[in-house]
């Protein structure tokens, strides 16, 4: 098997004559137009539509904010829940999901670290996207979503390959995934 990438986020792998494309899923805090802060957002609302529009299997997942308009939360469906192992604790995670524009969006639901006042800026942030990166990797499985790269954006999904390396790798569900790590703004 030889991989080729292109514009490093379009991969076609090749076997035997037989092209098939890979499947995504983008993780990230914000996008729009569901939530947004600054330019993460925008990219997280057109790359995914604009690769969704070339054939691929894109799917994208952000936290399920507070702020997240009442006209996006009601045509959010349910799609499973479960409990995340984060450290010492188990802690309960829901995922709903809008299809938007030939994008599945899952949202992933815990009032404890979403429900707040803004976005970030808490002193628990970096418990919180743990969470979020714990949370993604966990619902995977119970979505019957497996895709061969995650895109992590930005620091809140730092820790998604150090997860899916260190806690998720020894299960074959897993094993084939690939992480690329894009960094919006150096300066947050």
């Amino acid at each position: 098997t030889q991989n080729r990438h292109y514009n490093t986020v379009i991969v076609l792998s090749y076997t035997k004559k037989v092209i098939q494309m890979v499947k995504v899923l983008f993780a990230a805090s914000e996008a729009v137009p569901f939530i947004k802060t600054g330019g993460l957002a925008d990219v997280m609302g057109a790359l995914p539509k604009a690769l969704a529009s070339k054939g691929m299997d894109v799917r994208l997942v952000i936290p399920k904010y507070s702020q997240i308009a009442d006209s996006f939360r009601a045509q959010m469906k349910p799609v499973t829940h479960g409990i995340v192992n984060l450290a010492w604790r188990q802690l309960y995670y829901g995922v709903e999901e809008i299809d938007w524009n030939g994008v599945k969006v899952y949202f992933i639901d815990n009032e404890w670290y979403f429900k707040r006042d803004r976005l970030y800026g808490f002193a628990d942030d970096d418990e919180r996207f743990a969470y979020f990166c714990r949370a993604v990797l966990t619902m995977l499985p119970k979505i019957g979503f497996q895709p061969d790269i995650i895109h992590c954006n930005d620091w809140h999904t730092g820790l998604m390959g150090v997860f899916l390396k260190e806690d998720f790798y020894h299960d074959p569900f897993y094993q084939h995934m690939k992480i690329i790590y894009t960094i919006h703004n150096l300066k947050y």
